[in-house]
């Protein structure tokens, strides 16, 4: 399925945009083609569009997307790894954290914290059991707050150094591939942007972008959408 196909059933759905003076196609593209990598400007000189338009219509669909909260539908999952790297936010370090289902390889949830501790960590690990059914295993390295915030939840977890923990460093290089664009440094007073960023940069990989073990995306948006209209209705 086309990605420009997706992201339509996706604003056809959230209804993002009150306006249309741009025709939905062109914005549809227009999303498409900076999520890929292309700069505010190159994609708006590449579409006849002003890049302030283009800036709007990107912040919209985040807001849209990241409203109910949710990267991936609920469902039986095995083994999950969680990681976090460091970004920065206006020239300050912060930290991101991400956790992938190591089998399907979709994202299952994104934040970003001014610390990393046990309790942060335990507060990221209750988001990411919203989408998993059953008791995965969490796949983690070996640092202490992991250790901590599983002992406190009574849930399983392996240490693993490398192996399948990998599929979340992979997810983590992707999307400072798309960063150094801006030099991995996000610039903005509003931390709520940078991370709608993130997790609709997230809700592309899931949906959008062709995996290229599966030759497909690894989620189904259907199932997405369905989980996720009832909260917004």
């Amino acid at each position: 399925m086309q990605a420009e196909t997706i992201i339509h059933w996706l604003v056809s759905a959230l209804k993002p945009f009150r306006r249309n003076k741009i025709p939905p196609e062109k914005k549809i593209r227009a999303i498409n083609l900076y999520l890929q990598g292309l700069s505010y400007r190159q994609t708006a000189r590449i579409l006849g569009i002003s890049h302030t338009t283009l800036w709007e219509t990107v912040q919209k669909i985040a807001e849209a997307v990241y409203q109910p909260k949710i990267l991936a539908a609920k469902k039986q999952r095995n083994f999950i790894a969680v990681d976090e790297t460091v970004i920065k936010i206006n020239g300050r370090k912060r930290f991101l954290w991400a956790a992938i289902d190591v089998e399907s390889k979709e994202v299952l949830a994104v934040w970003i914290t001014t610390v990393r501790n046990w309790w942060v960590a335990r507060d990221f690990i209750l988001v990411v059991l919203r989408s998993c059914e059953g008791q995965p295993v969490f796949l983690v390295d070996g640092a202490s707050w992991y250790k901590s915030a599983f002992k406190s939840l009574g849930l399983g977890y392996l240490h693993v150094t490398f192996g399948p923990r990998n599929c979340v460093e992979r997810w983590f290089r992707t999307l400072k591939e798309r960063t150094k664009r801006f030099w991995n440094n996000f610039r903005g007073k509003d931390w709520r942007r940078v991370h709608r960023f993130v997790f609709l940069f997230a809700f592309w990989y899931n949906f959008v972008r062709i995996h290229s073990r599966f030759d497909r995306p690894p989620g189904d948006v259907i199932e997405w959408l369905q989980e996720v209209m009832p909260q917004l209705s």
